[in-house]
């Protein structure tokens, strides 16, 4: 009895493991492709010096999706804050306190090691 009843939990145990590394992989391709015009300047950054040590990092905010080029060498911090189309946003002081308070970073797309 003792052994049917360790059998159950570890089979529970499995079936609660994988359920749970499968939610997790469904979540991650929930996230949109990069756009063609980021692919193009990923390209182009990954040869120039000056983007040594840069990250671009996906942010969703207001239901859609941004992109942000953080170069460690730049002095300006949302400079290059882009829409999922490639337009690069134009911001005022409401809209950057909304997106410190809803701006969300959802994950690192691409990085070039210093």
């Amino acid at each position: 009895m003792k052994k049917i009843t360790l059998m159950f939990y570890f089979i529970l145990m499995l079936f609660f493991s994988i359920e749970f590394f499968s939610c997790r992989k469904g979540n991650a391709d929930k996230y949109p492709t990069n756009p063609d015009w980021l692919t193009e300047k990923i390209s182009q950054m990954d040869t120039a010096t000056y983007y040594e040590g840069t990250v671009v990092y996906l942010y969703k905010w207001d239901n859609y999706y941004y992109y942000l080029i953080s170069n460690p060498l730049s002095n300006c911090i949302l400079c290059d804050f882009y829409d999922y189309q490639g337009l690069k946003y134009e911001w005022s002081t409401d809209k950057f306190d909304d997106f410190e308070k809803n701006g969300k970073r959802i994950k690192a797309v691409w990085s070039r090691p210093l």
